[in-house]
């Protein structure tokens, strides 16, 4: 196949109504949940539950706050179909968040890279077109909860949100595509958006759901091309099995879209406090429901720095070439 035929086959993929192959999944911030691999819509006790169910707010510590940074790689993963054969993608996310009741309010800013190169049985031809986007998006929301009766709880989070994409096709490509996708211009939109949750506090078992981008913002690059920031539905489980161990679940039950392909998260978690709550492990595992299953391990943990204060932490490994590996880093403050 020519490069002339090849840069067509690219056109086909980033033309007009296309949407970009940048994408923002649930596993974007919160140190915790994320080294508990995701399973965290029904524990939500601290400041992130801001992002991951703002009813969990009425369940945590009188105060609690985070400030965190995280990133995530997927190298050279094989595409579940169409003419592309292999794609690079980068996510980031930036959390600021507050948690007090009856209110919250919340800062996060997650941005998606990603380079998809059409090829032939699974190898790119040099000189090979690569289709490149960019999706950055802005939130900033404000909480607020309401008790139903005892021990169930319901949350919004009222948000603005600003968005950037941009997409391009460059032939051939010079250097890292990656680094290319994330110097591309971008066109913005604002709006505003509502994510919502619910939380039954059991005592011993807590049940959540949450929605996340109700409106389902559409962002549009230069070239018309397209990206939604997509409903996202998911319900969890938590037990606390000890005083100081902590179980839990979760399912998606709504599509992600991906660099690799559409998400549906199965993730199951577990926390283990020490010291008096002055220490932490975790770990986790999740795993996609829809395609390819792209399992990923998690582990993180805490440490109190001062009383109240802790630094947190986070790793993920993929375990197959389309999932992801990820670090995180950053400081919790409750009392």
């Amino acid at each position: 196949m020519t490069v002339g035929r090849l840069f067509l086959l690219g056109c086909l993929l980033v033309g007009p109504n296309a949407r970009p192959a940048a994408a923002q999944g649930m596993e974007a911030v919160g140190l915790r949940a994320l080294g508990m691999g995701g399973a965290f819509v029904a524990v939500a006790d601290d400041a992130s539950a801001t992002y991951w169910n703002p009813a969990g707010l009425v369940t945590g510590d009188l105060f609690s706050a985070v400030v965190e940074y995280n990133r995530a790689t997927v190298e050279d993963a094989p595409l579940p179909t169409g003419p592309a054969r292999e794609g690079q993608g980068l996510r980031s996310g930036t959390l600021v968040a507050l948690g007090t009741w009856p209110v919250g309010a919340t800062f996060y800013r997650l941005t998606s890279v990603a380079a998809r190169t059409p090829g032939v049985g699974g190898t790119a031809p040099a000189g090979a077109p690569a289709a490149l986007t960019r999706l950055t998006t802005t939130h900033v929301g404000v909480n607020v909860l309401q008790s139903i009766v005892s021990g169930l709880h319901v949350g919004a989070t009222i948000k603005y949100v600003y968005g950037s994409a941009g997409s391009a096709l460059v032939a051939p490509v010079p250097g890292d595509p990656l680094d290319l996708a994330g110097d591309l211009p971008t066109r913005g939109s604002h709006r505003a958006d509502v994510d919502a949750g619910v939380m039954a506090d059991l005592r011993r078992v807590k049940l959540g759901l949450t929605v996340r981008n109700l409106y389902e913002q559409a962002v549009e690059a230069e070239d018309g091309a397209r990206a939604s920031l997509t409903r996202q539905v998911r319900a969890g489980a938590a037990l606390r099995a000890t005083d100081t161990l902590l179980v839990s679940l979760d399912a998606d039950l709504t599509r992600s879209p991906d660099v690799t392909g559409d998400l549906r998260s199965l993730a199951a978690g577990i926390e283990q406090r020490f010291r008096q709550g002055k220490a932490a492990v975790r770990g986790g595992v999740r795993m996609s429901t829809a395609g390819e299953a792209r399992p990923t391990l998690t582990a993180g943990g805490s440490v109190a720095v001062r009383s109240g204060i802790f630094a947190d932490g986070y790793v993920a490994v993929g375990l197959d070439q389309a999932a992801s590996d990820g670090f995180g880093l950053g400081v919790r403050v409750v009392f």
